[in-house]
């Protein structure tokens, strides 16, 4: 009976093996058995369920939908129970644990540095591994169990992701160029000016695109052209700062450049937007030993920002 089927979490790592590499073959050779033998294990969960996970092709393997429903609930069960054999390993002296932080580019290069550096201070035996990601990203890797908790802005709660804490820590975004951009030599700048403009954004349907889409409808004006769509803040940028593109990003993002190429917000009138950061962590399950401390220095690391989180708010009003 399929209610029966999880209890072997060989069988998920199998499952997930060929999800990876897309072949029996390959998965077979990275987990070290006979691909027969990963035959038989596929099939065995295949009957076990009864559907088919996975379909069948001479380029190799590709999820059916059940494969696809079944493979966030496989990784977050396989992520879980190294997180459990972290747990005691630490308890016996063995390891001292690892925190596993997904973030949006602002925090990782603002609030989260001064974090990990108060908790590795405490911890010194603590590992933290960063990714760094937007909304939609982050929240994937946290209801597969690829991170402990993610920064983020504006990640809706879900059935499976919770938001465990929100701060007054303020970061606004604003349509950036570079300092040098003709459009400066204009003093008071509508959305109107900007037609024509080159454009570099993240993907659609990330949330900073939704954002600047959305911006724009309110204003009464259709989004423009995208000329280039990229997920790299680097690249973002250093297309903004060194070939004439416009494009939407936080304060925070701004800070420490210097020189005739630096980026600035832009001043266009009625488009500004504050936004609050907030650490989210899956709804069940445990949150490890590591990702509680992180999350403590996180809280603290906020409070201690506060001066900056004024200036903001009245740079903003």
């Amino acid at each position: 009976m399929a209610s029966e089927m999880i209890r072997d979490l060989g069988q998920m790592r199998a499952f997930l093996g060929v999800v990876q590499h897309g072949s029996l073959g390959r998965a077979a050779q990275e987990l070290h058995v006979t691909q027969s033998a990963l035959t038989r294990i596929i099939r065995r969960l295949e009957d076990q369920l009864g559907v088919p996970l996975f379909d069948r092709h001479a380029s190799g393997m590709a999820l059916t939908p059940y494969g696809a429903a079944l493979e966030p609930y496989a990784s977050l069960l396989v992520a879980e129970s190294a997180n459990a054999v972290r747990e005691i390993e630490a308890l016996r002296g063995l390891s001292k644990g690892i925190v596993r932080v997904g973030s949006v580019a602002s925090a990782i290069e603002n609030m989260l540095p001064a974090a990990v550096e108060k908790l590795l201070t405490q911890w010194p035996g603590l590992h933290v591994n960063i990714v760094e990601g937007l909304d939609e990203e982050l929240s994937t890797w946290l209801e597969k169990g690829e991170i402990d908790l993610a920064i983020s802005f504006s990640m809706p709660e879900t059935d499976d992701l919770i938001k465990i804490s929100e701060s007054g820590w303020q970061d606004g975004c604003h349509i950036v160029a570079a300092k040098t951009h003709p459009l400066r030599s204009k003093a008071r700048l509508e959305l109107s000016d900007l037609a024509g403009a080159k454009w570099v954004l993240p993907p659609r349907k990330m949330g900073p695109r939704e954002e600047w889409h959305q911006m724009f409808l309110k204003n009464g004006y259709p989004p423009p052209e995208v000329a280039v769509e990229t997920r790299s803040v680097g690249a973002i940028r250093s297309l903004v700062r060194r070939a004439g593109f416009l494009s939407w990003l936080p304060d925070l993002l701004l800070v420490d450049q210097g020189g005739e190429d630096s980026i600035e917000a832009l001043g266009v009138a009625n488009t500004d937007s504050l936004r609050h950061f907030a650490v989210y962590r899956r709804r069940f399950g445990l949150l490890s030993q590591p990702a509680a401390k992180l999350l403590e220095e996180l809280r603290t690391t906020v409070r201690e920002l506060r001066p900056c989180d004024r200036r903001q708010q009245d740079l903003g009003s």
